[in-house]
């Protein structure tokens, strides 16, 4: 062999040698976070980054409280002074809607039995010190007879939100947040689903429908699953909470915002009623 072919196989091997070693030290098939892709997951969404300190709770956990206890708040909501009308909901416009077409009570307008309040957002405000993994199954706000149901609905953030329209019209729904991303999208048709989810907390996001002005409804976003809404008769009742000094906090469309400070002892049960009055 020549000199000038030896050259060109020692040069060819020592260019093998470097492209093997680097090989060797050049992590393969790991994601961002370290871990390797495609590796499993757990039965429930990650729970929020503890990169937001706004209403709903604090998601920085503590350590020295369980993520669940047995701590429980019950309570009605009522409101003073007022009464519930029958009123002429005029869906016109859409000849399918014409069909639902009655005497009406908005769910704004609507009160039970002895004043009690339906339609109340009712969370936990502050107090919240553990994070708290999102739920995996969706909530739906639907589309049926021409309105929204139901009318206030709940959500943890990072939660999906399976937005349908069970009717046979068209119908958009245009979401109106203040701190998340806006949306309006189209529903053409009865099936049609779309999915979202909100990435921060928010009380309260306000959808309505373009093409229906009488459609509207109000989504609360909270960070942790301590949250409900009143049944007709305003009664509620919070569950699993761990002991510790809370905040309860309620929202209605027409009345408004109201606190009430609660202390949550181990396997506590306490009892919170909260008035409106009208004209407040």
């Amino acid at each position: 062999m020549s000199r000038r072919n030896q050259f060109a196989v020692d040069r060819l091997s020592l260019v093998v040698t470097v492209l093997a070693g680097f090989l060797l030290v050049v992590p393969v098939g790991c994601d961002s976070s370290g871990g390797t892709k495609g590796g499993g997951g757990g039965a429930s969404k990650k729970a929020p980054e503890a990169n937001d300190s706004d209403e709903g709770g604090s998601t920085e956990p503590t350590g020295d409280q369980p993520m669940y206890g047995e701590g429980k708040i019950t309570g009605r909501i009522t409101v003073k002074g007022a009464k519930m009308n029958p009123q002429k909901l005029a869906m016109t416009g859409d000849q399918f809607c014409t069909t639902f077409d009655k005497q009406f009570v908005p769910p704004k307008f609507q009160i039970g039995e002895d004043g009690g309040l339906p339609h109340t957002f009712v969370y936990i405000k502050k107090g919240i010190q553990n994070k708290y993994p999102v739920p995996e199954e969706a909530a739906v706000l639907d589309q049926s007879k021409c309105m929204y149901d139901p009318h206030i609905l709940g959500v943890q953030v990072q939660q999906t939100l399976k937005i349908k329209n069970s009717d046979n019209t068209a119908h958009n729904v245009h979401a109106q947040p203040k701190r998340n991303e806006k949306f309006n999208v189209a529903q053409p048709g009865a099936g049609v689903v779309t999915e979202k989810e909100f990435r921060r907390p928010e009380i309260m996001v306000k959808f309505k429908c373009d093409v229906h002005g009488w459609m509207s409804a109000y989504v609360g976003v909270v960070k942790h699953p301590f949250f409900t809404v009143t049944d007709e008769d305003g009664n509620f009742s919070i569950e699993k909470l761990p002991p510790g000094d809370y905040t309860l906090a309620t929202w209605h469309e027409l009345y408004g915002e109201r606190e009430a400070k609660v202390t949550i002892a181990a396997n506590g049960a306490e009892t919170v009623d909260i008035e409106y009055a009208r004209g407040e």
